[in-house]
């Protein structure tokens, strides 16, 4: 699959530095009807030289208006059919080594659900929309494909919008023989190499993303910034955020409730500004079973809160076998001093300073 072409190449070998066109701004949305003459000052994709026996050939052609990727994509196919699919996998090379392309699926009947094995998330598909035109009497299927900024994968926050399309036809010529099939990205790279979103797509986010973030991806009710160590630093909500958003925005279903591992990690605790910190809790409980298990953990990652912004200011274990459970979690608001006490007798220190928990080694047990 194009999509795993993709990945390992991406973490085998970062982009090459070097100036990348940006691809036109449209002054208008297009209307997706499948008809392309609004979409005429689109940028064509370089494609790779079709096989003269192929039974598909495409061409593809990529704009923006404001925060939304068109991509339009023609088929030359002289049976166009249900069981045909065009899969387009998208990925940010710069976004960092631990994002992920997405893989979306379209076939006569618009929008189709998207591989399972691809990781590609599924609040992203009510977002999507597409219009799909078939002319018999040509002998080609026109895909006319609207990808929002929610329904990206995680893209650069600061640097070059660089992208890589991937496109790959299925052409099911008769019900359950194999498909022929026709790819731009057999190598698992575009061919000339990534096209550009021009920077009005990101700027109509209206995000300010702290310094030390990466790569922004979207959330079903917000936005997560990783940073270059390639965990979430940086998180916008649609709505004030609360400690249980919080962890759903961050962690997803993977966050842990403290009471289900016996741990009294306060709910919220409050700085001497007023600004209250939330913690969220993940990884595996070592005390799950009657001997402690040193290959797992419990961690905790403190996010200091305003509104509907959240910035991480520590992360620190909770439970592990040497360090035993935190129980003990004192917060002065005017000294900014933390404190947080293990069952096997140690005590970690901290002091909130430059808008982070910083390590004291006074009084370290």
């Amino acid at each position: 699959m194009v999509f795993h072409l993709l990945m390992f190449t991406a973490l085998a070998a970062p982009p090459a530095e070097r100036p990348i066109a940006s691809m036109p701004s449209l002054a208008r949305a297009p209307v997706l009807d499948g008809v392309l003459k609004d979409l005429s000052p689109a940028q064509e994709l370089k494609l790779p030289r079709a096989d003269k026996d192929a039974t598909a050939a495409l061409t593809a052609r990529a704009a923006s208006f404001k925060d939304t990727l068109y991509v339009a994509v023609q088929v030359k196919d002289d049976a166009f059919n249900e069981h045909d699919q065009l899969e387009v996998t998208l990925f940010f090379p710069g976004s960092g080594t631990t994002s992920r392309g997405s893989v979306f699926r379209y076939g006569r009947d618009g929008v189709r659900p998207p591989p399972v094995e691809s990781g590609t998330p599924a609040h992203v598909v009510p977002r999507l929309s597409a219009a799909v035109k078939d002319d018999e009497k040509a002998g080609t299927a026109t895909f006319e494909l609207a990808f929002p900024a929610r329904a990206l994968p995680r893209f650069q926050a600061f640097a070059p919008l660089a992208l890589s399309i991937c496109l790959e036809y299925q052409d099911v010529d008769v019900a359950g023989r194999e498909p022929v099939k026709a790819f731009t990205c057999p190598s698992g790279e575009m061919v000339g190499g990534p096209v550009r979103l021009p920077d009005e797509f990101r700027r109509a986010l209206k995000l300010q993303p702290a310094a030390d973030v990466e790569g922004i991806e979207p959330r079903p009710t917000g936005w997560v910034g990783f940073s270059k160590l390639h965990y979430p630093t940086w998180v916008v909500g649609d709505a004030e955020l609360t400690p249980e958003s919080l962890a759903e925005l961050i962690a997803l279903d993977n966050s842990i409730d403290p009471a289900s591992v016996a741990l009294p990690i306060p709910r919220k605790l409050v700085l001497g500004d007023n600004r209250p910190v939330f913690t969220l809790l993940t990884g595996q409980n070592p005390y799950s079973k009657d001997a402690c298990n040193p290959s797992s953990e419990l961690r905790m990652a403190m996010y200091v809160v305003k509104g509907s912004v959240a910035t991480r200011v520590l992360e620190w274990p909770a439970a592990t076998c040497n360090l035993g459970r935190a129980m003990r979690f004192e917060l002065e608001a005017d000294s900014g001093q933390l404190v947080i006490g293990y069952t096997n007798g140690q005590t970690a220190r901290f002091v909130f300073t430059n808008e982070h928990f910083e390590r004291s080694e006074l009084g370290q047990r």
